[in-house]
């Protein structure tokens, strides 16, 4: 069943002082207690919460990047990642019954489409989107993340709207 983004609480996104901002959607006070973090040694960076840490787990030909709570008994909230490579391939939903949304959104000032499976109350978004890294090896960025309430999916999708490219 595909079901339009508008049942959820997202919001239109626009920029705020060279970021992209959740309109009431997001804390302000949550949005102000982020903090830039390096995306391992990759040459990107993005805004995350200060008690967030960055694994990275490297292949052959990508790296995978996934940000979680430090405090490992925190099963609440969000999570989520970054593959860098040129073969990404996007998660299927859990279940037949898990509902579809689409989003449309700006990464690294390019449009991307957002896919969101809603399985009981449980989300997963993602997306794929020109790294524009030049390298050769990570041409693709898989971006995705797993969010327990419409709030915590809001707060994960404006993460994502932080993440740039170093120069």
């Amino acid at each position: 069943m595909i079901v339009l983004l508008t049942t959820l609480t997202l919001t239109s996104w626009g920029k705020n002082n060279g970021h992209r901002a959740v309109s009431s959607s997001a804390d302000t006070a949550y949005i102000k207690s982020l903090e830039e973090r390096q995306i391992g040694g990759s040459k990107y960076s993005v805004f995350l919460p200060t008690d967030y840490a960055i694994k990275e787990t490297n292949g052959g030909d990508f790296s995978i990047y996934s940000f979680y709570p430090t405090d490992t008994t925190n099963h609440t909230g969000f999570s989520g990642g970054f593959y860098f490579g040129n073969h990404p391939s996007q998660f299927p939903a859990k279940s037949k019954s898990c509902k579809t949304a689409y989003l449309k959104s700006e990464i690294l000032d390019q449009n991307v489409n957002w896919t969101i499976y809603n399985c009981n109350g449980n989300y997963l978004i993602q997306t794929i989107t020109n790294s524009k890294s030049g390298e050769g090896w990570n041409e693709l960025i898989h971006i995705f993340g797993n969010a327990k309430s419409t709030k915590d999916l809001d707060k994960l999708l404006f993460i994502f709207t932080t993440i740039k490219k170093k120069e």
